[in-house]
């Protein structure tokens, strides 16, 4: 499978890393509780830290905030994947997933205020690829759109389940997040990922200069 971001991406926003973590035979249910209880513990730290004023001038979702008007007028009311997570937070929402990887996944985007997705790799066909499409960030397979960036809309089709047994995952970075930090995320994802589910996993990173990556 070859993953393609799309040139169009990196001339609206140059900047723009995109890491993506490939999972194979892991066991994406039995520490589900386990990821839940960290994901929970990181829920209370978001309520003392964070109120629903402070989330969109944050200095990791400023950014994000910025690219979205890139999209004009219509865009700015969309939200990324971690101010979805904070918001529910705020309004005390439960986050619990049957799914460990999910949790995770969560847990780390609360915890590095950082946008994320993940498909089930066994529900993919072809090739992946991320492209501009009707004012937005879409991604795609060779049959089907799998997500849109800005307004976090997820394809149910190839969502993780308790019984998926491989993903495809990632992570979305933009400045102030450094090089420094990107790998702290990805080690901690990784290592978070292997302690909890097992199995095998492959780190990539596109970004403009290496916008294409077979897995």
């Amino acid at each position: 499978m070859k993953i393609t971001i799309k040139p169009e991406v990196f001339r609206k926003f140059p900047q723009l890393k995109v890491a993506f973590i490939v999972t194979q035979n892991f066991d994406n249910k039995s520490k589900a509780q386990k990821a839940n209880h960290l994901l929970a513990e990181m829920q209370k730290v978001i309520l003392l830290t964070f109120n629903k004023d402070t989330v969109k001038s944050h200095l990791l979702v400023a950014p994000w905030n910025i690219a979205k008007e890139e999209f004009g007028k219509k865009a700015k009311h969309y939200n990324t994947s971690v101010e979805i997570l904070l918001e529910k937070t705020l309004r005390k929402q439960d986050l619990k997933t049957k799914d460990t990887a999910t949790a995770l996944l969560r847990y780390l985007a609360l915890k590095h205020i950082v946008p994320f997705g993940a498909d089930d790799l066994a529900k993919l066909q072809g090739d992946i690829a991320f492209e501009i499409n009707k004012g937005d960030i879409s991604y795609h397979d060779a049959k089907k759109v799998l997500g849109k960036k800005l307004d976090y809309w997820k394809n149910m089709k190839t969502a993780l389940k308790t019984a998926s047994a491989s993903a495809l995952i990632h992570f979305e970075f933009l400045p102030p997040v450094n090089p420094a930090k990107q790998r702290e995320i990805l080690e901690e994802a990784a290592g978070l990922i292997q302690t909890f589910c097992g199995g095998k996993i492959k780190v990539v990173v596109l970004d403009k200069k290496k916008n294409s990556a077979t897995i």
